[in-house]
């Protein structure tokens, strides 16, 4: 396939899944789009509605124009040595017959070596009401045939099987559902009292030869067409009516049985056998796209009792980190008893939100006042036996209002699909992926400034970390463990002498009732292994990991460079934002770079410097 897209991970994604979600317009331009389409003279009868349905050619580029002159800079930000095909606003009108079912795009490009896509852009947030889109990941490879208004979908007398698999997209407004034209897709009925708008702008790369196909008899045309063939589409909507004739071939009608249907769909979407988590579809999909949500959880009488179990329970910084968690006490007793207080608690309380769940911990999550005490990037333990259909999460509480002058938690959004491997113990004895890219990740931070009780879930694949508590106050939070309650519970454990091997132990709540992350790491830097629960098996570690720049990459995908943060991380630690420290004067003014210092070297000076508080805190991993 033609690379289109700048960012490589972008184009591995698109090939590999048919489709990218991803931001694309602010407010601003969204608002200035929503004017131009409803500016368009539009047939409000027809239950869909294009734009490019229109006769009136010229007033059909008039809008491109102006819409192409508008996004010209995003689109250009995105894609590289493309030609643009058009453009065209869409109109799903209120009722029963605005469904849209699943199908594909027009060939009009050699797809064995070639490309053709779709930007489409919904102009208000979509959700179960409104006509959502739906998609079939990957099934860009499996439906292959030829297509065109003229040949009828092999698989029409089936929708309702490929929809049952399809997976449906809540996206925001100015979110960009970018798609190969052979992806299956579709869209469920508008059942709000209001039209939903879309655009749709049509790209191939640069200098593609264009062609649409005519089918008639048992005979196929191919006729080489324009680029603005889209805009002219009542041209082409059954013998095209402009273009230039070059081929002609025998074609049968083809038609698939259910049975073939259901073959080609197996394992074609790996989020179809995933165990939802959230009851509501729109947080359960906002979830698993971008790795957490907040919602409100815990009142001022249960947040009060909580705080005073845990001035009752006098709980010590035993590691002296700073930062620690109530399930690292040595006094397991005091542990279990906490475990079943906070999980009275608050499980309660936010399990309205979710599916049937079992809660495998629960914790006070401490980080006492200290202007160094970063908790860097790190990912949660795999808890599951299988994370392609069941997910753990940690639903964080703090208990009181939390931002970034005492620590709140801050996030690496969609960093939950940046890794398939398993996320094994003891930290930091186990090689983690994070470990060398630390100041290339922080910076990225989606800081989540929360108010005392509300919850934060967040997917134990998700990067998180949190800045210093620069206040003369504890934060105090509550952390709890779940999974779905069909999910078979486990602990995976770097086997000793080893970096690429991992026990798999089945475990349970008595199980983080009675070990923890420096317990873990004592018995695995004695060469010793958990020998009161069962080894499931031993498994290989395959880590995956990547470059300094591809880092860079996939960070940008979906999070911003967190300029207020690096500030005052640079102030907090002496340096300037270019990575020096303040006291050594620079030959030349240097520009902003991206991390506010370099990346930590095994030199140890060099790392207290630079901010060896990192490796003091790698041990801890529940925050």
């Amino acid at each position: 396939m033609k690379k289109i897209f700048q960012n490589k991970n972008a184009q591995a994604r698109f090939e590999a899944e048919g489709f990218v979600v991803k931001p694309f317009l602010n407010s601003n331009k969204v608002a200035e789009l929503s004017g131009f389409a409803k500016s368009f003279p539009v047939d409000i009868k027809t239950a869909f509605y294009s734009t490019s349905y229109h006769e009136d050619l010229n007033l059909k580029k008039e809008y491109h124009q102006k819409v192409y002159e508008l996004l010209k800079g995003e689109i250009s930000e995105v894609f590289e040595n493309f030609d643009v095909l058009g453009s065209a606003f869409l109109f799903k009108q209120p009722g029963n017959e605005s469904w849209m079912p699943p199908h594909q795009d027009w060939t009009v490009v050699d797809e064995k070596n070639s490309v053709s896509l779709t930007i489409w852009i919904p102009l208000q947030d979509l959700n179960e009401s409104n006509g959502a889109i739906k998609v079939l990941p990957k099934s860009h490879k499996k439906f292959t045939q030829l297509r065109a208004p003229s040949i009828p979908f092999p698989y029409q007398e089936n929708f309702m099987d490929l929809e049952a698999k399809m997976e449906t997209l809540f996206l925001k407004k100015g979110e960009a559902f970018i798609f190969n034209h052979a992806l299956v897709h579709g869209s469920s009925m508008n059942n709000s009292k209001e039209t939903r708008i879309a655009l749709a702008i049509g790209l191939v790369p640069k200098n593609e030869e264009l062609f649409m196909l005519y089918r008639q008899n048992g005979t196929t045309s191919k006729y080489a067409m324009p680029k603005d063939m889209f805009i002219r589409y009542p041209e082409v909507a059954k013998e095209p009516l402009i273009g230039e004739k070059v081929d002609e071939f025998k074609t049968e009608k083809f038609e698939m049985t259910k049975e073939e249907i259901t073959a080609e769909i197996t394992n074609t979407n790996p989020q179809a056998k995933r165990a939802p988590l959230f009851t509501d579809p729109e947080i359960n999909a906002q979830f698993f796209k971008d790795g957490f949500v907040k919602l409100p959880a815990l009142n001022e009488a249960e947040i009060t009792e909580l705080r005073a179990y845990y001035e009752a329970l006098g709980i010590k910084d035993e590691m002296g980190y700073g930062f620690h968690v109530g399930m690292d006490q040595t006094n397991k007793e005091m542990v279990a008893q906490m475990v079943d207080k906070i999980g009275g608690i608050a499980l309660p309380k936010v399990q309205p939100y979710l599916v049937d769940v079992q809660l495998f911990t629960a914790s006070f999550v401490i980080k006492e006042p200290n202007p160094k005490g970063v908790v860097p990037p790190h990912q949660d333990w795999s808890f599951v036996e299988d994370e392609e259909t069941h997910t753990s999460v940690t639903c964080w509480i703090p208990l009181q209002d939390v931002n970034m002058q005492n620590g709140c938690i801050g996030v690496i959004k969609g960093s939950n699909n940046f890794f398939d491997h398993i996320r094994p113990s003891p930290s930091p004895q186990a090689p983690s992926p994070l470990f060398e890219h630390m100041f290339t990740i922080f910076p990225y931070l989606q800081l989540i400034e929360m108010m005392a009780g509300e919850a934060l879930f967040f997917n134990n694949k998700t990067i998180h970390a949190s800045p210093p508590n620069t206040t003369d106050k504890v934060r105090l939070g509550i952390g709890l463990g779940l999974t779905q309650k069909d999910a078979e519970v486990r602990h995976y454990y770097l086997k000793p002498s080893t970096k690429d091997r991992l026990l798999k132990y089945k475990a349970d709540q008595a199980f983080y009732k009675k070990y923890d992350n420096p317990q873990l790491g004592k018995l695995y830097e004695a060469g010793k292994v958990i020998e009161d629960y069962e080894v499931l098996a031993e498994v290989p570690y395959n880590m995956q990991t990547f470059t300094k720049e591809e880092w860079k990459e996939k960070l940008k995908e979906q999070n911003e460079f967190n300029i207020p943060l690096v500030e005052t991380m640079a102030d907090l630690f002496n340096y300037n934002m270019d990575g020096t420290p303040k006291e050594e004067p620079q030959q030349e003014p240097q520009p902003v770079v991206e991390e506010m210092v370099e990346e930590p070297t095994t030199n140890s000076n060099q790392n207290e410097q630079k901010g060896g508080f990192f490796s003091r805190i790698l041990k801890k991993i529940f925050d």
